[in-house]
C-alpha cells in the first residue's frame, strides 16, 4: 500500500461512511452480518469520489466491551477472513467495527458484547484493532439474493454520492456511530457510546492479542 498520498478528506469520509453504512443497513436488514457488501459499497463510493482504494482479506480482530464491562478479542482469525478496505494513502477503512457488537455469534450464544470500537478511517491504528493483510480480495457475489442487494445498493449509491461531495467543511453530515478519522480525531456518535468504550478500556487496559 503507498502512504505517501494526503489523507483522505473529511466531506468523502463524511459522505462514503454515511451513505454507505446508512444504505447497506437498510437494504440487507443489519449490515454487521455483510461486510463484504459493505466494502463493494464503499469501494463503489470511493470510485465515484476519485479515490484509489482495494478490498483487502486476511485476519483481523477488534475489543469489544461485554454487559459487565470486561473486553474481548472479536473479529475472524485461524480459519476464517475479514475485509476492509485499504486506500492508496495508507488509511484502513472498516465499516462494520461500530455495528459489531449487533453480529450474532452462533458458536457462542453467551457472547453478548454492549460496546463496539469506531468505525474506522485512518493510516494510525490504535491498538484495539489488529489487521494482518493477506492479499487483495477478487470478489464475485454468486448467490441471488447478494446480487439483488449489490444492484441496489450501487444504485442508489451512484445516485446520492455527487451530491453528498458537494457538502461543504460547515455542513459534514457523518453516519451517528463513532468514527476514527485521519488524525486520530475521534467523532462519537448521539449515544456516546466511544466515550464508554474508552472508559472501560482505561479501567481493564487492553487484553493480549489473539494471534
Amino acid at each position: 500500500m503507498q502512504n505517501n498520498y494526503s489523507p483522505t478528506p473529511l466531506n468523502v469520509i463524511a459522505a462514503v461512511s454515511r451513505l454507505t453504512t446508512k444504505i447497506t443497513d437498510r437494504i440487507s436488514g443489519d449490515r454487521s452480518e455483510f461486510p463484504l457488501l459493505v466494502n463493494l459499497v464503499a469501494l463503489e463510493a470511493l470510485k465515484l469520489a476519485g479515490v484509489n482504494a482495494n478490498i483487502f482479506y486476511g485476519q483481523a480482530a477488534w475489543i469489544e466491551v461485554m454487559e459487565d464491562m470486561s473486553l474481548v478479542w472479536a473479529g475472524c482469525w485461524g480459519q476464517n477472513s475479514h475485509f476492509w478496505i485499504a486506500t492508496n494513502s495508507g488509511e484502513v477503512v472498516d465499516l462494520n467495527t461500530s455495528v459489531s457488537h449487533r453480529k450474532k455469534d452462533h458458536k457462542n450464544q453467551l457472547h453478548k458484547p454492549k460496546y463496539s470500537p469506531p468505525l474506522l478511517w485512518s493510516r494510525e491504528v490504535p491498538s484495539f484493532y489488529r489487521y494482518v493483510p493477506e492479499g487483495i480480495a477478487e470478489v464475485e457475489l454468486t448467490e441471488e439474493r447478494d446480487q439483488r442487494w449489490f444492484n441496489l445498493c450501487l444504485e442508489e449509491i451512484r445516485q446520492k454520492i455527487p451530491a453528498a461531495l458537494q457538502t461543504s467543511d460547515e455542513e459534514l453530515d457523518f453516519p451517528d456511530e463513532p468514527i476514527l478519522c485521519p488524525g486520530r480525531k475521534i467523532l462519537d456518535d448521539a449515544a456516546q457510546n466511544f466515550r464508554h468504550f474508552d472508559r472501560a478500556l482505561m479501567i481493564h487496559g487492553i487484553p493480549e492479542k489473539p494471534f
